[in-house]
């Protein structure tokens, strides 16, 4: 059989760049979806990783007389000796690393700066980023996007014009109503009195030491919570002003990381709750219903848009 040595034509510059636009069409489409399969991903192994620490914290409370830690803990005089996650350390795998821990002096001195400077993944959150700058006082610490959510400021509920929750109350700029992880007092569970699954125990804080307002690094560091060993780590909630700054606002959620309810996830927040549950909690959430999940005794009752 006679074989046919004619070649066969070559693709035009036409049909090439019809390829190229079909492939770059293709990669447009398919890489938003890589992202989203990405970022669920890295959600659900924060959300893990708040479960993590709730468990952690309950295990402690059935080992010391049924009560949650003070998110600050006081010895002598100084009311930020240290924070609460150093005694967590053993419920979370970290034994070598309590072993390490000197309960007798300060988070900040060693042998206990040292450890503080460990980067423990449970943590971080995997969406937050990993280059950070260090802190002014103490270097690069471990990195802590979990705080506990210490209480709710009564600033909070003037600029948000929710009712008082206590008559009288709220004449000094620093007045507010505990949450479940109170600085200095420890809180028996059984003091959750507005119930342990509609009170906040832990939220995300995001990105710090690194002061990051709406998705912008602002390339300084921020004022509290450096590291996960750090008192500051936990925080009140405030909101902030327009300018992102002034506290005592009505923007509360992804607006500012310094002592705010921040994260990276599009859209809201991960939260752990008194019973050991982990939601994600929305943007949209009204401001009156987040007051009423932060606090723990305030007999104030969440909507229904969480």
């Amino acid at each position: 059989m006679k074989r046919d040595n004619r070649s066969r034509p070559a693709f035009t510059l036409i049909e090439l760049l019809v390829v190229i636009a079909i492939i770059a069409i293709l990669m447009a489409l398919l890489l938003p979806a890589v992202q989203k399969v990405r970022e669920a991903a890295s959600r659900m192994q924060c959300l893990n990783n708040m479960r993590q620490l709730g468990l952690a914290l309950h295990n402690f409370a059935n080992d010391y007389g049924q009560a949650f830690p003070a998110s600050r803990i006081t010895v002598g005089t100084d009311n930020k000796f240290r924070s609460w996650t150093p005694i967590a350390l053993p419920y979370i795998e970290q034994d070598n690393v309590a072993k390490l821990w000197n309960e007798s002096v300060k988070w900040n001195v060693e042998p206990n700066l040292t450890v503080s400077r460990q980067q423990l993944k449970l943590f971080k959150c995997p969406t937050a980023p990993n280059d950070r700058l260090p802190s002014p006082a103490f270097g690069v610490l471990g990195y802590g996007d979990y705080g506990s959510v210490n209480a709710i400021r009564y600033r909070f509920y003037t600029a948000n014009g929710i009712p008082e929750l206590f008559p009288g109350a709220g004449t000094r700029p620093g007045d507010e109503v505990p949450g479940a992880l109170q600085r200095v007092i420890p809180t028996p569970i059984t003091a959750i009195r507005d119930g342990t699954s509609n009170t906040i125990l832990l939220a995300e804080d995001a990105g710090r030491p690194n002061l990051w307002q709406r998705r912008m690094d602002r390339n300084v560091a921020t004022v509290d919570g450096h590291g996960w060993a750090d008192p500051d780590c936990g925080f009140s909630v405030d909101g902030v002003q327009d300018n992102l700054v002034t506290t005592g606002g009505r923007c509360f959620i992804n607006c500012t990381n310094d002592s705010e309810l921040y994260s990276f996830h599009p859209g809201g927040i991960n939260v752990c709750m008194c019973d050991g549950s982990v939601r994600f909690l929305s943007e949209r959430i009204s401001a009156a219903t987040l007051a009423a999940l932060v606090t723990a005794r305030g007999g104030d009752i969440p909507g229904d848009d969480w």
